[in-house]
């Protein structure tokens, strides 16, 4: 019977232990309401028999110290805190933070973290630390210096202005200088005519020439090119043929007396024939002369052989028309007039005025309808663009290919 009372009393004595454990774990965790639920729950299931009062008193004095250290564990805690921390940044900082005796592996195990997180979570903490540190020294230096930059803009700003008066100042004075001195000059000396002005660079510029030449003629149609040159203050060139100058007296008169040059393009226009020697070709530009002469009264020593001097033109042939007087032109300009039917040769004249920029183009054109028909274009960009149009002569250097 003792053993079993003694059993019964040892039972008892474990179970009260074990709730008075577990009473004080409760505490920590949910607080007061927390333990007496366990102990409601442990009266329940193992304490059956009476707990004398003793027991009870040293169970309340225990929940009461517990109480007395988290309040004055939660105060120190806020007062350690900055004033303008949010309770839930500041629940945050106590959870997440090292205490400065405590270990990183304490605080990991105690915070449920790994090791690792904890030590990025560390070194996140100091980065952010010195970055703010270097944030508040720039603003401190910024604050420092800015004083002495507003100073220098304001020494810049009245240096310039006293320089601006000073020359504001000076002017005034050289004006009343500059008008008492006229003043005076005005007073003394009589005065003098004004000076004529210098040529302005439009009269000084040098004259651009050009050379209108037209072979084959007189025709039907030479009247219709004077007219057209006539219109435009246009003088020029043409190399006519003996026959064509007999058949047309007139047009060939007409040239002559309207201040244009007359020259000679022999007489057949066969280069198998002109060509046969060096004196077939003299032979012809003679006879073309002698016509010219009955005609109109006028000699001339000019002459342009049928399709230009190369390559009928050997050298012995251009020694016989030298010696007997003659002066052979070519052209640097072909106009392609025999080639297109149409007003196509007059843009390639002007194509080739800007692009090869001859100081003065000779300009093969022909006595024919379809050139006096687009003539006037030509003339026109021509006389726009400030070219004379002047005959050949022999005072001028001949052009050759």
């Amino acid at each position: 019977m003792k053993q079993k009372e003694g059993n019964k009393k040892g039972w008892s004595n474990s179970v009260k232990k074990i709730a008075i454990g577990a009473a004080v774990v409760l505490i920590s965790l949910g607080g007061v309401t927390a333990v007496e639920k366990a102990q409601s729950s442990t009266d329940k299931s193992s304490m059956e028999k009476s707990v004398d009062s003793q027991e009870e008193k040293m169970k309340t004095e225990a929940i009461q110290q517990e109480e007395k250290k988290d309040q004055a564990s939660i105060h120190k805690n806020e007062e350690q805190e900055e004033p303008n921390q949010s309770s839930q940044e500041k629940a945050n900082q106590a959870e997440n933070s090292v205490e400065p005796n405590q270990s990183i592996e304490e605080a990991a195990k105690q915070q449920n973290k790994s090791i690792p997180d904890m030590k990025a979570e560390e070194e996140e903490k100091v980065k952010e630390k010195e970055i703010e540190e270097e944030k508040a020294q720039e603003t401190k230096e910024q604050k420092e210096t800015k004083p002495t930059v507003d100073e220098e803009e304001k020494t810049d700003k009245e240096n310039k202005e006293e320089k601006k008066q000073d020359n504001v100042s000076s002017s005034s004075e050289n004006k009343q200088e500059q008008e008492s001195a006229q003043q005076s000059q005005n007073q003394t000396t009589p005065s003098t005519p004004a000076l004529p002005t210098a040529p302005s660079n439009e009269e000084n510029r040098e004259e651009k020439v050009v050379y209108l030449t037209f072979d084959d003629g007189p025709s039907t149609h030479t009247q219709e090119i004077l007219q057209i040159l006539d219109a435009h203050n246009a003088k020029g060139t043409f190399f006519m043929l003996g026959p064509n100058m007999k058949r047309f007296p007139e047009a060939t008169k007409a040239i002559v007396e309207g201040g244009h040059e007359p020259a000679l393009h022999g007489v057949s226009h066969d280069a198998h024939q002109i060509y046969q020697s060096k004196d077939t070709v003299v032979e012809e530009m003679k006879e073309a002369q002698n016509d010219l002469y009955h005609l109109t009264g006028v000699r001339t020593n000019l002459i342009r052989t049928p399709y230009g001097s190369v390559p009928y033109m050997k050298p012995e042939y251009l020694e016989a028309v030298h010696q007997n007087g003659f002066e052979l032109w070519d052209w640097n300009i072909d106009s392609l007039d025999w080639k297109y039917k149409d007003a196509r040769y007059v843009n390639g004249v002007i194509q080739d005025i800007e692009t090869k920029s001859f100081k003065e183009p000779v300009i093969l054109l022909h006595d024919k309808q379809t050139t006096a028909q687009h003539l006037n274009d030509l003339l026109d960009y021509l006389s726009a663009h400030g070219y004379k149009m002047k005959p050949l002569d022999d005072t001028l250097p001949v052009v050759h290919f």
